[in-house]
């Protein structure tokens, strides 16, 4: 009999962790799409408040930004500028729990429409991003994340699967 209750407890304890846990996968895979949804608004406020108050951001030309004001003072700034009538576009996204209240995030994506800094227009291109999310008072927000865009792709690498594999982007003649 009480063998029997172990294995009810452990069962009933199981399945109240995949629940929690797929409501955390759910909120932690919505990070890209609030992300992307912020991005297509041009809001840089709306996309600052996926992000921890303390958060570290690197962005794909390497600029590190420390903190929520900084990020949304810069995404702002990119968003009403020469980033004002692009797309962003999440592809593919792998989640990755290391604590029930910490979450790895691996989201691949395309932004077309963006322009250089000499305002000339700038072929689709993609990417990826890596956020560390954490669970802050019952919500999951972005502790810390790096954006990269696409190279050319190592040979190296040919053979291998890779967990996310980015398209190659073709430049419009």
């Amino acid at each position: 009999m009480k063998r029997l209750f172990l294995i009810l407890a452990a069962l009933s304890y199981s399945t109240i962790g995949d629940a929690q846990t797929k409501s955390d996968e759910d909120a932690v895979r919505a990070l890209p799409r609030a992300f992307c949804e912020a991005w297509a608004k041009h809001d840089g406020h709306q996309l600052a408040t996926i992000m921890a108050e303390d958060v570290d951001f690197v962005t794909v030309g390497g600029a590190w930004f420390h903190g929520r004001a900084d990020f949304e003072k810069y995404h702002t700034r990119l968003l009403s500028g020469r980033f004002r009538d692009s797309t962003n576009t999440p592809l593919e996204t792998i989640v990755r729990f290391l604590r029930p209240d910490e979450a790895v995030v691996h989201w691949s994506w395309t932004i077309e429409r963006d322009k250089n800094p000499d305002g000339s227009p700038r072929p689709k291109r993609f990417g990826i991003m890596t956020m560390l999310a954490k669970k802050q008072n019952d919500i999951w927000l972005v502790a810390v994340a790096q954006n990269t865009n696409a190279g050319p792709g190592a040979p190296e690498a040919d053979d291998i699967k890779l967990p996310i594999r980015l398209p190659k982007a073709t430049p419009k003649p």
